[in-house]
């Protein structure tokens, strides 16, 4: 089962918080990048290493989606991941590499080192974190869901000058990422991950 929701989260897609510049991706050769663009300003562009620790809980632990009428659990892995100071190779000759703020300019050594998480892939209905809360009929929809047990971006004590982007965008209280888009599933109303839909419209990207 551990291979089984390894190839899942290496899937070829990325997991997003939303498509405009907040996400993460495994590969399966254990390499991955971390990425977070706020209003157009680029926080994190990353190479990461990331490997399974120990194996998922047992199976028997996995929640039917037809009893509880909500995601179906895949499984749970323990991960450790770590962050590198460098641009994916193919954006080092890109803008990105003139950038002021990016990575290793805004965090200090301590968002470098490896880090342990446990992550949760459901299957189900969801929209975009982004925009929970708001009303969602026309949004993507998208089959799996990745919930992390804290937030894979760096926290605010890694942060140089936290006052700017991180708090000001809110991204390190970001768990949530989804991926393997599915239009078919709008068809089946109100995304599970959007159940207090409010009358608004619009991607929280501030």
């Amino acid at each position: 089962m551990n291979e089984a929701l390894c190839s899942i989260l290496s899937g070829g897609n990325e997991w997003c918080f939303d498509t405009e510049g907040r996400s993460v991706k495994f590969n399966e050769d254990s390499t991955g990048e971390l990425w977070c663009c706020c209003n157009l300003n680029y926080w994190i562009t990353v190479e990461l290493e990331w490997k399974s620790i120990e194996p998922p809980r047992d199976s028997r632990q996995v929640v039917s989606a037809a009893q509880t009428n909500g995601p179906q659990l895949l499984g749970q892995l323990n991960l450790e991941i770590t962050l590198f100071k460098r641009l994916p190779q193919r954006l080092e000759s890109s803008f990105l590499s003139k950038s002021t703020i990016i990575n290793k300019l805004s965090l200090t050594d301590d968002a470098f080192r490896p880090k342990s998480y446990t992550v949760k892939i459901e299957k189900g209905n969801f929209i975009e974190p982004c925009y929970i809360g708001y009303t969602s009929s026309d949004k993507p929809r998208f089959a799996l869901r990745l919930l992390f047990d804290k937030s894979p971006y760096p926290p605010h004590s890694e942060w140089g000058k936290p006052e700017g982007g991180p708090d000001g965008g809110r991204f390190l209280d970001h768990i949530e990422f989804v991926s393997r888009t599915s239009p078919d599933l709008a068809k089946q109303g109100t995304a599970m991950n959007n159940t207090s839909a409010a009358d608004r419209s619009g991607c929280v990207i501030s």
